[in-house]
């Protein structure tokens, strides 16, 4: 992929607002950071126990989740979006699936490659992925008051 593509595309994604062009330029020029997925291909398998979260930069993706009979989709996820960083901050296995809905380009980051950026640019990564999951747990905990109050409870 061209690096000047793959900046440009960081730059439209909320995650690196407050990473510095110089930041920036550093992550797009890493070749091994980005991925192509054609529509229907599967990203992430639940019960693989690899440790690496993705960014959407193009296209969408379905997480699902295996049942007995059939696999349900839990929702879509767009341009921008995080997903796989449960995996990555508790070190176990994948509890969904992640399929591309279209033809999807992502940022992958796996721990060792955190681990091995610059200190600086470690703690920006963390700081987005708190505010990831911050807002997740935020989400869920709306989700379940509503469950409550509807069902009385």
């Amino acid at each position: 992929m061209e690096t000047s593509n793959v900046l440009r595309w960081l730059e439209g994604v909320p995650f690196f607002t407050n990473f510095k062009p110089k930041e920036l330029e550093d992550l797009a020029s890493r070749n091994n950071l980005f991925f192509k997925f054609e529509e229907n291909q599967r990203i992430i398998e639940e019960g693989d126990t690899d440790q690496a979260l993705y960014i959407i930069l193009r296209g969408s993706v379905l997480i699902t989740k295996t049942m007995p009979d059939k696999e349900v989709t839990l929702t879509t996820l767009n341009l921008g979006a995080v997903f796989g960083e449960m995996s990555l901050l508790r070190l176990g296995k994948r509890t969904s699936n992640a399929v591309s809905d279209a033809s999807t380009i992502l940022m992958g980051i796996k721990l060792d490659t955190l681990e091995g950026m610059d200190f600086k640019l470690q703690v920006k990564f963390k700081d987005q992925l708190l505010k990831v999951v911050l807002k997740r747990f935020e989400t869920v905990n709306n989700k379940y008051t509503e469950l409550l109050s509807r069902s009385g409870g």
